[in-house]
């Protein structure tokens, strides 16, 4: 369950930082549609700055398992959707 959801338009081809930083969690948390995760996943290849901001989420998805493997995975969605309210540090295209 996510507290947060973007918009269901589809990613352009070519995103800006802007735009793969609000889907990065849904992303990671492979709930991306197949064309949006491939249009995330090219962007990743070619970024400099962006795979850095998703290693850092990836990270905190993972400490908060790791902290707490015993809640409900609901219960863990809803933390992990925090992270969602969380605006992405500005990035310059």
């Amino acid at each position: 369950m996510r507290w947060l959801s973007r918009d269901p338009t589809p990613l352009p081809a070519r995103p800006s930082c802007e735009q793969v930083g609000a889907v990065i969690q849904a992303y990671l948390d492979g709930e991306l549609g197949a064309d949006d995760a491939e249009v995330v996943a090219e962007h990743l290849r070619h970024c400099d700055r962006c795979p850095i901001e998703a290693d850092k989420l990836r990270r905190v998805i993972e400490a908060i398992r790791a902290q707490r493997p015993d809640l409900a995975p609901d219960v863990r969605s809803q933390l992990e959707g925090l992270l969602d309210g969380v605006a992405p540090p500005a990035i310059d295209d």
